[in-house]
């Protein structure tokens, strides 16, 4: 058997994510009589298989899942994560959106390609960027509810005032983070936020924004998290939706950052209430 320290070099996990997988259910050890926790060897093949299902893009709260050894129910939750990465991959996509849209004009108009374009091509949608200027925008065209949650309700509920919100990769804004982010779980499940200065006001706010269409929504701080156990928590290819704001009492600004996977699975969920 192997001391939670030596299966933390082992594994390149850190000792504090391995307490947290146990608590979501993911890798889980055995107690000593003195309730040291202790993992078997197996355990080292598991948790590198972990971080490789991590990389795909599987949630920790799926790969629960899937450690089922029902057949159906591993499909269906691959599947569904299929789906959900090949909107992440349009949505950092240039060419896709253009390539459906050639496809469906010469569906529709039974023409050439040719004929596309010699005609005048549908110019890409535009909308509010949340918080501010004109600019095409991912992420609110991608998940409306974001849009509504943030600016009709948070803006509010938290008295902040929105600056930006970014759709891009984990790895670009775990390259530039310069602070141990604050870490909380959502959802109560393997879902969570991070960022700096979520201050009580603004997660009694986002909560209160939130449960108008998630009546489960709940926060719960994940302490002892360092910059390197979020990295831990992310693959490295993740899409996180980061917001910028100001709260308008103080001036004190700050930034909360939302892995793409649960906040899309939060918009499907509030489309069945």
């Amino acid at each position: 058997m192997i001391t939670i320290k030596d299966f933390s070099k082992e594994t390149d996990f850190s000792v504090r994510m391995l307490r947290y997988l146990e608590e979501v259910g993911v890798l889980v050890p055995v107690r000593d009589d003195n309730n040291y926790r202790l993992y078997n060897v197996d355990q080292i093949i598991e948790a590198k298989k972990i971080k490789r299902l991590q990389n795909l893009g599987i949630q920790l709260k799926e790969i629960e899942l899937i450690k089922s050894t029902d057949i159906k129910l591993q499909l269906d939750v691959l599947e569904k994560v299929l789906i959900r990465e090949q909107e992440i991959a349009e949505l950092k996509s240039d060419s896709i959106p253009e390539l459906k849209n050639i496809i469906d004009h010469l569906r529709k108009e039974n023409c050439s390609l040719e004929s596309y374009f010699e005609n005048e091509k549908p110019k890409p949608r535009k909308m509010k960027t949340l918080g501010g200027e004109e600019k095409f925008h991912r992420t609110a065209y991608s998940i409306p509810i974001l849009r509504n949650i943030y600016e009709d309700h948070l803006t509010i509920d938290a008295n902040i005032e929105l600056i930006a919100t970014d759709l891009m990769k984990f790895s670009e804004w775990f390259e530039n983070c310069d602070y141990d982010p604050d870490v909380f779980s959502v959802l109560r499940e393997s879902s969570f936020v991070f960022g700096k200065n979520i201050l009580e006001n603004f997660i009694a706010g986002y909560e209160m924004a939130w449960k108008k269409f998630l009546p489960e929504m709940g926060f719960q701080k994940m302490d002892d998290f360092t910059k390197q156990d979020v990295e831990q928590l992310m693959g490295p290819h993740d899409i996180v939706i980061r917001s910028t704001f100001k709260y308008v009492d103080s001036g004190v600004e700050g930034e909360i950052v939302i892995p793409y996977a649960p906040i899309y699975t939060m918009s499907q969920l509030s489309n069945k209430i």
